[in-house]
């Protein structure tokens, strides 16, 4: 039973990592500096808000899409990645893109999805879609489809689980892998909600309330994707996931809803 719950379908040791002890320091220390760059990012949409068309998220404002998400989460820590000489395909072993691989991406991506179909928000969704013109509609529902993957799907992973998760269990082991990467993770989404959040997420100053209403729940998901991780070696159905849970919140979020 206990090799059953500790299996792994591809064990660390085969994972291709130039130098680990450099680089278990270099990503953890770079995620300690992401969690100051989301107070900066925090302050900056509090007082000086860009909502890209308009939209009802801080989520989807230009300070958090393009300054902290595109550039300190996906550009930098991918021009490091590729500048070491890794590639995409080191976090991918064995994965093939046959039908096997494509349909367990479109059921990641659906049970992804279905964590807020089911709480009844597509209802919201075709409500407000009338208040728009086709065009005006049809840009909306592309970028909350398409910068969910791009700000939050690939680069979470990529950086958290890819290269933060599996850098410290080739130093420290599994235990303090998912550990130390989880708490990380959680830790840079709580600034922008303090000073932000209203909703479902918490309210802006009430620390608890933003521990009840995103720090428990990111680490819940988390957690979830880390033993995801840690077990099977598959980035993309965890991108896919991700990018699911997040697309319907987007997409409300640029036509103009707040919830």
């Amino acid at each position: 039973m206990l090799k059953k719950i500790s299996w792994q379908r591809v064990n660390i040791s085969e994972l291709n990592i130039k130098k680990p002890k450099k680089e278990a320091f270099t990503a953890i220390s770079y995620a300690v500096f992401f969690i100051l760059v989301s107070i900066a990012i925090g302050l900056a949409i509090k007082y000086y808000p860009l909502p890209i068309l308009g939209a009802a998220s801080f989520t989807d404002d230009f300070w958090y899409v393009f300054i902290f998400k595109f550039l300190f989460l996906l550009s930098i820590p991918v021009y490091w990645y590729y500048k070491r000489g890794y590639r995409l395909r080191d976090l991918m072993p064995g994965w093939k893109p046959d039908t096997k691989h494509i349909i367990s991406l479109l059921i990641c991506l659906f049970a992804g999805l279905s964590i807020n179909l089911l709480q009844g928000r597509l209802g919201m969704i075709m409500e407000a879609s009338s208040e728009f013109s086709a065009g005006g509609l049809a840009a909306r529902l592309t970028l909350g489809i398409f910068i969910p993957l791009m700000q939050a799907g690939f680069p979470e992973e990529f950086c958290f689980r890819g290269i933060l998760q599996t850098r410290i269990e080739r130093i420290w082991g599994r235990f303090a892998a998912i550990i130390i990467s989880l708490v990380l993770f959680t830790a840079w989404h709580l600034p922008t909600r303090y000073f932000l959040a209203q909703g479902v997420e918490g309210s802006a100053g009430d620390l608890m309330s933003v521990i009840t209403g995103t720090g428990i729940p990111v680490f819940i998901v988390g957690l979830i994707f880390a033993l995801f991780w840690d077990r099977y070696r598959s980035l993309l159905p965890l991108v896919a996931a991700h990018w699911g849970v997040d697309i319907i919140p987007s997409i409300i979020s640029f036509l103009g809803i707040n919830y």
